[in-house]
């Protein structure tokens, strides 16, 4: 059987570090000595024949790199799951910072990349299990459908604002809006518009229904995926509990995200994301700036959209929002409940629990809606939205009746923790103490489940022994002694 690699590589002792220069059509390999020294490059078709030839002559001892491209994951699975070897995926952002140079030519990248790897100084990048990465791979679909439909929308803006067209409604999209929109392409409308813009916009206005079909199929495309995926279906299920985070935004942070273990802590993929502002530390002075915009920028497009909403939802989250707001204005306090999204995300996820503030009618409704989507697409037959009696939350099987009645105690109780949560911080401004955690039957800054059920369950079962009313949502949280 012909070998791979050269002569000199397979002779040689000792550990061997591998820098592979990935291209479409040829690739380029280098290979160091243990010393640094190089011993052999090699030029090669990029196929999978060669690629699994390249695996079959790689040993224990050996050290491959390559940089992310767009067929680099496939490459790595097949070197990864060939060979015993030591395979480093690295950020070609971050290697270009480290490794500028004048002449830049693929011998002299696979070099660089050997090199660094040798040395250690190369930023490796997770690699994504097949689940993940087909997760981004529709999601990356779906926002190319979305941009595309945005563009339409806006060419449609343009051509009404060429013509001095003042549209009668603020949405000319919605469901007034596009029935005028639809008069002036017929002439129904009093406005005057050429006959061949009017034509350009019946054709526009047939391609964004067009868009928003395949927006649509591609919604129920992402459900029937993640309902065919027991472990997904259960992280959607508990990402959706948060207000403002839907099927589309869930999806999206479990794409961006993938193994939520590889996160040590909630600040790490807060930096993940991109939320968290830059340092800049020089001797004893230190400045924070703006955030870092690392990451994915769909992901954090995603918190930010979410953030939106949930910054009106009653809790602890709409107090930061507003003290921030009283500050910094709204963009800064909307990136901040963004930040604090991503860290509540992290929790969620690794104590596998809902939300704590969570509407229980709005969730199973978001949960029932998502597994609609599924059944549509694969006719997939998926457990009910709502858990059982002894899973559900305190207000359920107290014999307290109407959706209306448990919604409003909720928001209630996450009302009573706004205020103390306000409580709390404005007590650690104004005094070094502060009040007490034993002070509180419930601690919003470090919310326990335990401690929310313990009075919500004597709140619940005193209001079942009652006709139901706005008096009973005075027990669902006693008030702190502050």
């Amino acid at each position: 059987m012909k070998r791979f690699l050269p002569k000199d590589v397979a002779g040689t002792e000792g550990r061997r570090w591998f820098g592979l220069d990935l291209a479409k059509k040829e690739s380029q390999l280098a290979v160091l000595d243990a010393k640094g020294e190089q011993i052999a490059q090699k030029r090669f078709k990029t196929t999978r024949e060669n690629i699994l030839a390249l695996a079959s002559e790689l040993s224990k001892g050996d050290t491959l790199a390559l940089e992310v491209t767009t067929n680099s994951t496939s490459i790595a699975r097949i070197l990864r799951d060939n060979s015993e070897a030591r395979l480093i995926v690295s950020n070609p952002i971050k290697t270009k910072l480290i490794a500028q140079a004048k002449v830049k030519t693929d011998k002299i990248d696979a070099r660089v990349l050997a090199e660094l790897a040798r040395v250690g100084y190369l930023p490796e990048v997770w690699l994504p299990d097949e689940d993940t990465e087909m997760l981004r791979h529709l999601f990356t679909d779906r926002r190319s459908l979305v941009d595309r439909r945005t563009e339409l929308k806006n060419t449609v803006h343009s051509v009404l604002h060429r013509n001095l067209i003042h549209a009668k409604h603020s949405d000319v999209f919605g469901t007034g809006g596009r029935k005028w929109l639809e008069g002036v392409v017929s002439g129904k409308e009093e406005e005057l518009i050429p006959d061949l813009d009017r034509l350009r916009l019946g054709s526009l206005l047939t391609e964004i229904d067009r868009q928003d079909a395949l927006v649509n199929d591609q919604d129920s495309i992402i459900a029937s995926f993640i309902a065919t995926r027991p472990h997904l279906r259960k992280q959607l299920d508990i990402l959706v509990s948060i207000p403002g985070v839907s099927l589309v935004v869930g999806a999206g942070l479990l794409a961006a995200i993938g193994d939520i273990g590889r996160f040590p802590t909630g600040k790490k993929l807060a930096a993940y994301f991109g939320v968290v502002p830059s340092t800049k530390q020089s001797g004893e002075s230190s400045r924070n700036g703006r955030i870092t915009k690392q990451g994915r920028s769909e992901a954090r497009w995603l918190l930010v959209e979410a953030a939106e909403h949930l910054r009106k939802a009653n809790g602890p989250l709409h107090a930061l929002y507003k003290r921030i707001h009283r500050q910094r204005g709204h963009n800064v306090a909307v990136v901040a409940v963004a930040r604090k999204l991503s860290e509540l995300v992290f929790h969620l996820l690794t104590k596998q629990e809902d939300f704590l503030y969570s509407v229980p009618r709005q969730t199973i409704d978001k949960r029932s809606n998502w597994r609609k989507l599924a059944r549509r697409k694969v006719g997939v037959e998926l457990k009910s939205a709502s858990k059982r009696a002894e899973g559900r939350q305190v207000l359920y099987g107290t014999g307290i009746s109407g959706k209306r009645f448990k919604t409003k105690i909720v928001r209630e109780a996450a009302l009573r923790a706004e205020r103390i949560y306000e409580a709390i911080i404005k007590q650690r401004h104004e005094s070094e103490t502060g009040i007490r955690s034993e002070d509180l039957i419930f601690d919003p800054t470090t919310p326990v489940t335990a401690d929310w059920e313990k009075g919500a369950q004597e709140s619940c079962g005193a209001a079942a022994r009652k006709t139901p009313g706005p008096e009973s949502l005075s027990f669902i949280l006693h008030t702190p002694k502050i």
